[in-house]
């Protein structure tokens, strides 16, 4: 069966210069990036292009000083970017290029038999983070401000993910959604994200829950680990189990079935039944 090539991405320097980008791609003054700018006006660590989907790349702004534009406009939050974007970073610029497949050469049939065999079932952790009151925080600080606080808790809270072992799936307006394969050894690595991301949480700036969830999803459509879409009910309780948190005040919340394989790794509180939106039933749940 004659399979597609993948989409490719890139970011195409002033000279022509072209750095593909797969999963993440940074770009700041710090070495070991995968474009570094000697410039004094880009940070450390300044900003990533992220890929999500399966043909899907954002832009994010790391809390850097002095911005992260596309097509002129400031970075506030995670941004998609579309083919011959322009971005531009201190006195950088660069475009940001998207050759896309060519899906319509592809007939019905074979596409169905490829998303047979690329869709697959499997067991994970799920954490999902939001800034709370995101649409206030922009409203009462000025423009730059929002978007360094934004993109410092961004930053900060992938940092958290990759150091335990997870993996940003996608970022969504505010916040993300990561994941961690449901191995044995993960509920060690997922209660040390959690413990993490609640001590990033008693810095209170910016306000965010936080929600986990253990269970099984379908995934697939992505050429690697990350870049996948994660699909199914499970994926839509959890998201559903973040408005529950925001709406109840409640800054932590586990599932049971989260609970159950944390409560050896961590404290836990019970806080009684809840009803999820679209769901029938309710739901035992626990903070941590």
């Amino acid at each position: 069966m004659e399979t597609q090539p993948p989409a490719t991405a890139w970011l195409e320097g002033p000279e022509g210069q072209r750095t593909l980008i797969h999963g993440t791609c940074y770009l700041g003054r710090a070495g070991g990036g995968h474009i570094v700018l000697t410039d004094n006006k880009v940070s450390r660590r300044h900003a990533m292009v992220h890929g999500q989907g399966k043909d899907e790349f954002w832009i994010i702004d790391l809390g850097s000083a002095n911005g992260t534009y596309v097509n002129g406009r400031r970075v506030a939050h995670p941004c998609q970017l579309s083919d011959q974007d322009q971005i531009r970073v201190g006195e950088h610029c660069f475009i940001f290029r998207h050759s896309m497949p060519r899906a319509a050469a592809v007939s019905d049939s074979i596409s169905t038999d490829r998303t047979a065999q690329e869709i697959r079932t499997i067991r994970c952790w799920l954490v999902v983070a939001d800034i709370e009151g995101s649409t206030r925080l922009v409203q009462r600080r000025p423009p730059e401000e929002a978007a360094r606080i934004t993109g410092r808790w961004l930053a900060g809270c992938k940092q958290i993910v990759d150091r335990h072992e997870g993996t940003i799936n996608k970022f969504l307006g505010d916040g993300f959604l990561a994941y961690w394969l449901g191995r044995q050894e993960a509920a060690v690595s997922v209660a040390g994200a959690l413990t993490a991301l609640k001590l990033l949480q008693a810095k209170a700036t910016p306000p965010f829950p936080v929600v986990a969830h253990y269970g099984q999803v379908l995934a697939g459509g992505g050429g690697s680990l990350g870049e996948e879409s994660l699909l199914g009910n499970e994926v839509n309780l959890v998201f559903r189990l973040e408005k529950l948190a925001g709406s109840l005040g409640a800054p932590r919340l586990l599932t049971q079935a989260a609970h159950d394989q944390l409560q050896s790794h961590m404290t836990t509180k019970e806080v009684g039944r809840h009803s999820l939106q679209g769901f029938d039933g309710e739901f035992l749940l626990y903070e941590f």
